[in-house]
């Protein structure tokens, strides 16, 4: 027998060995080689959109809850940052103008419960406000953290002042000087202060619960003919 028919036939017995080694451990995974084995791990099937859009405003409405319990938290009286306000602009920013006004509105309810003024007060400002600069965002103004604080300094300011003069001022309460100065201003600075944080935190929740491809595009129509 020649020495090719030996190299053949030990060949061919070799892979039989190997063949039924992998019929009797029922996959061929532990011969992968480890860096496609790493890939076929990372390759996971993503979360359908509708999973997504719900998870992400379950996120939202926590962060609400979360934002009403600390403005009723604390002694009765003191100052605390409203920051179910820069929550309301950063999620009107992201969504639709339906969205964004139920957003206002369900944000003003919180805010009248949490300060206890005339429920309703606050929600119609917000329902009003946020849908108008949903769709200026929409239309005429970039995402970004800037335009943001532009947003928020102006509903905050409005906001700020409609409570102080409907519900200090216009009724000549006694010592209205001394809750702006002690109670309105320190709660506008604190407001002010974590609107980037939430900013930040919105933009990361509507990255991770869009699609990549999806997310290209509205950059780069955010481009166009935008401030």
């Amino acid at each position: 027998m020649s020495s090719s028919a030996v190299g053949k036939k030990k060949k061919g017995f070799a892979a039989n060995i190997k063949s039924k080694i992998r019929g009797f451990f029922g996959s061929r995974s532990a011969f992968k080689p480890a860096g496609e084995i790493r890939r076929s791990k990372r390759q996971r099937k993503p979360l359908p959109p509708h999973a997504r859009t719900a998870l992400k405003w379950a996120v939202y409405v926590l962060a609400g809850f979360a934002f009403y319990a600390a403005a009723t938290s604390g002694a009765a009286g003191s100052s605390k940052g409203l920051m179910l306000l820069p929550l309301g602009c950063a999620i009107a920013m992201f969504s639709g103008e339906i969205s964004a006004s139920v957003t206002g509105f369900v944000a003003g309810i919180l805010l009248d419960m949490a300060s206890g003024q005339l429920i309703g007060f606050s929600s119609f400002y917000l329902c009003i406000v946020l849908g108008l600069a949903c769709a200026m965002f929409r239309q005429f103004f970039r995402k970004n953290l800037i335009n943001f604080e532009i947003l928020t300094l102006a509903v905050c300011l409005a906001y700020y002042y409609i409570v102080y003069f409907f519900y200090y001022r216009i009724w000549d309460y006694e010592g209205y000087g001394l809750v702006l100065t002690t109670r309105l201003v320190p709660s506008f600075i604190k407001t002010m202060v974590g609107s980037p944080f939430i900013f930040g935190g919105v933009w990361l929740t509507e990255k991770l619960s869009r699609g990549t491809r999806q997310l290209e595009i509205e950059e780069q129509d955010d481009k166009i003919d935008r401030v």
